[in-house]
């Protein structure tokens, strides 16, 4: 048997927790900022990470546990600006670098059977990647 018949053992049986609209909506607000844990959180309420993550499904689903928001004032304290998913950041152009030596640059190709030795100018390094991609096909 896996549980005590004696029930006197159990001073009070545990029930099914209720929570308010504006618990719900301030956890699953407090969940969807970036860096949140969301255990974390259950854990500092006393509560099971699964009933957080049912609540921030069923927000996702239907837009349920949405916080409310009496006037303008309270809305601006409720509300955080939007962050941005992808930011664009323009990097300065920069020139290839010149080879510090200048002498020519030697490459050994084999295909098969066939090998060949190339000496290829510094001066045109840009151009080598292409040309041996062409010519390996």
């Amino acid at each position: 048997m896996l549980k005590d018949p004696d029930p006197a053992k159990y001073p009070a049986r545990r029930t099914h927790r209720t929570y308010t609209a504006e618990f719900k909506a301030e956890l699953v607000a407090a969940c969807q900022i970036p860096g949140s844990s969301i255990a974390a959180i259950a854990g500092q309420h006393g509560m099971n990470a699964n009933v957080l993550h049912r609540w921030l499904k069923e927000h996702q689903q239907s837009g349920r546990h949405q916080r409310l928001v009496c006037s303008a004032t309270d809305q601006s304290l409720l509300t955080s600006p939007p962050v941005p998913a992808f930011i664009a950041v323009k990097l300065p152009a920069t020139a290839t670098p010149e080879p510090a030596n200048k002498d020519p640059i030697k490459v050994e190709l084999r295909k098969g059977t066939v090998s060949m030795i190339i000496t290829w100018p510094c001066s045109a390094v840009d151009d080598l990647a292409p040309w041996t991609r062409a010519i390996l096909k």
